[in-house]
Order: structure tokens, then sequence, then C-alpha cells
């Protein structure tokens, strides 16, 4: 089983002591979920409260996979359009995107093909309430 540490915009102590980093965005649009996906990955917590996030913010999680420490950086990006430039410019050197959407909201749905350009992993969020149709293998395939 894996043993995590994460910090939420800081430095750990022992911040140079690890054996991979991967940088990883978490994209798509604003009130997806990305936000309360991150606190639940990196701390396991959650809280009801939405607050947008402004710009960009991001945790730091450590993970141990075959003997080896792998460093984390996971970064939450805004989802609205005026944060575009800003969060775009923090892709240099990504390793990998996570494109969120939420399954009870089609215009979400539907502005994954907007973000699709990059190589991504698609999530959907908010599982318990209604679901809308989804086409995702056709535009994943």
């Amino acid at each position: 089983m894996a043993s995590a540490n994460a910090t939420y915009g800081q430095k750990e102590s022992s911040d140079q002591n690890f054996d991979y980093m991967f940088k990883i965005l978490i994209i798509g649009n604003s009130s997806v979920g990305k936000t309360s996906f991150l606190f639940r990955y990196a701390d396991d917590s959650f809280t009801p409260a939405f607050v947008s996030t402004v710009g960009i913010d991001f945790k730091v999680k450590t993970i141990y996979r075959n003997d080896k420490r792998i460093k984390l950086q996971i970064w939450d990006t805004a989802g609205q359009e005026r944060y575009r430039t800003i969060t775009t410019a923090y892709y240099r050197g990504a390793m990998g995107f996570i494109l969120m959407y939420d399954i009870t909201n089609e215009e979400s749905f539907n502005a994954v093909q907007d973000w699709y350009r990059l190589p991504v992993a698609a999530l959907k969020k908010k599982k318990k309430k209604k679901k809308i149709k989804s086409t995702a293998p056709k535009i994943l395939s």
C-alpha cells in the first residue's frame, strides 16, 4: 500500500529527496470538481464549500511504488476562460494532464473537445447526481 504526504503550495522539508518527479495539471471547465478531486487525492479530505480557483494552485504528494519515491506536483487550474492565458503558461514541463468534466453538466462535457488538444486522462465527477448522456468513447477514441 502506498504511503503519502501532501502539502498545499509549500515545499516539503525533504523536497529534493525523491527518485522521480512528475508535474501533472488538472484541467477542465469551472465548477467541475478539480479542486475537490485534488484535495481528496492529496489530503484525503473534502470541503463541501465551493471556492473558485483563481489562477493556479498546487499540491505536492509523495507516493512510493516499486521501492521508488515519486514526487507528484499536481496543479489545480482555474477553469474560467479569463484565466486561460495564465494557466496555459503552466503547461510547460507537464508530464501529463487530467481532464475533468461534470457528468451533470452537458456544457462541461461538450467543452472536452476544446480541452482535448493535450494528452489527457478524462475523469467524470459527481457520480451520485443525475447523469447526462455520454458520448465519451466517440471523443476519446
